[in-house]
C-alpha cells in the first residue's frame, strides 16, 4: 500500500499564508486517501507561517518541510517540490486553496479505470469576505489545441503520474507576467502523451482573492499572450483566432458568476 504507484505527492508553496495555510493543510491531510507526502515549502522566512508549518510536520509524519531563506518564487518552489517528490502520483495545492475530503481517492480511481495519465476537476471559486462559492466546469474534453485556447486545467484540481514531470517545469516569467501554471501544462502537453480523464464533480475551493495580481483581468489577458508566443510558439493570424477564444471563455465566466453564484 506504501508503493511508489500509490503515494500521491502534494506539493504546496507558502509565502505569508499563515491566516489561510492550516485550512489548506487540513484539506489535504483529511483526506480519505491517506497514502500521501506534503511538501510545504516555506518561500522565505516568515516566521508565523514557518512556525504552522513546523507545528503540522511534528504533529503528522506525511509532512515535508522545505524552508528557503530567500524569496524564490512561486515557480521555484514548485519547481523544488516536484523535483524532492517521490510519489507515483504529483498534485498542487495553493496555500490559500482546499480539498474535499474525497479528492484524491475519486481521482485516482478515475485515472485507474480509465488509464489516463492526469486528472483535473470542476471546483468552487471561493470569496472568503463573502463566503460565496461560484461552480466552474471547465473543458471535458482537454488536449493541446484545447489548451491553446483557453487554461482548462485549474492547478489545485489536477492530478498527474510522476513520468509527466520530466522536463517539465513552471517558467520564471518576466514582470509583470502571470500564471506560470499555464506555461506549465502547454510545456508538458508539448513534450508528452497527456491523455486527460475530467471529474465534473467539485473538488475544490479555490480562493479568489479580490484585488490580487491573478485578478487583475487585463494583466491575465496580455499574459496569456505572452505565453502563447514564447512557450506556444504561436504567431499570426493563429494567435489572434486564439486570443480571441481566450476572451470568449472569461467574458462567458464572468457573466455566469453574476447570474448563478452560490452562498455557504
Amino acid at each position: 500500500m506504501n508503493s511508489r504507484g500509490s503515494l500521491v505527492s502534494v506539493i504546496m508553496p507558502c509565502y505569508k499564508a499563515d491566516k489561510t495555510l492550516d485550512r489548506s493543510i487540513r484539506g489535504v491531510l483529511e483526506q480519505t486517501h491517506e497514502v500521501l507526502e506534503l511538501w510545504l515549502l516555506i518561500d522565505g522566512r516568515d516566521e508565523p507561517t514557518e512556525e504552522l508549518a513546523k507545528q503540522w510536520a511534528n504533529k503528522d509524519g506525511r509532512v515535508r518541510l522545505v524552508i528557503s531563506d530567500k524569496n524564490r518564487g512561486v515557480s521555484r518552489m514548485r519547481n523544488i517540490g516536484m523535483r524532492l517528490s517521490v510519489g507515483g502520483w504529483i498534485a498542487f495545492c495553493d496555500a490559500d486553496d482546499y480539498w474535499y475530503p474525497t479528492k484524491l481517492e475519486k481521482q485516482l480511481e478515475l485515472l485507474l479505470r480509465s488509464g489516463a495519465n492526469l486528472c483535473c476537476s470542476g471546483f468552487n471559486f471561493y470569496s472568503p469576505s463573502s463566503q460565496v462559492r461560484l461552480p466552474v466546469q471547465t473543458r471535458h474534453n482537454i488536449h493541446l489545441a484545447v489548451l491553446k485556447q483557453t487554461n482548462p486545467i485549474p492547478l489545485s484540481t489536477a492530478v498527474f503520474h510522476h513520468s509527466l514531470r520530466k522536463d517539465s517545469y513552471f517558467p520564471e516569467l518576466p514582470s509583470p507576467y502571470i500564471h506560470e501554471d499555464y506555461a506549465f501544462w502547454l510545456r508538458m502537453f508539448q513534450l508528452h502523451a497527456v491523455t486527460v480523464v475530467y471529474q465534473s464533480e467539485l473538488t475544490t475551493d479555490i480562493t479568489k482573492a479580490e484585488g490580487t495580481r491573478s485578478s487583475n483581468k487585463w494583466l491575465a489577458l496580455k499574459s496569456h499572450g505572452y505565453i502563447l508566443k514564447t512557450v506556444g510558439g504561436v504567431r499570426g493570424i493563429e494567435w489572434w483566432v486564439l486570443m480571441a477564444s481566450y476572451v470568449w471563455h472569461g467574458s462567458l465566466k464572468r457573466v455566469l458568476g453574476k447570474f448563478f453564484p452560490q452562498t455557504s
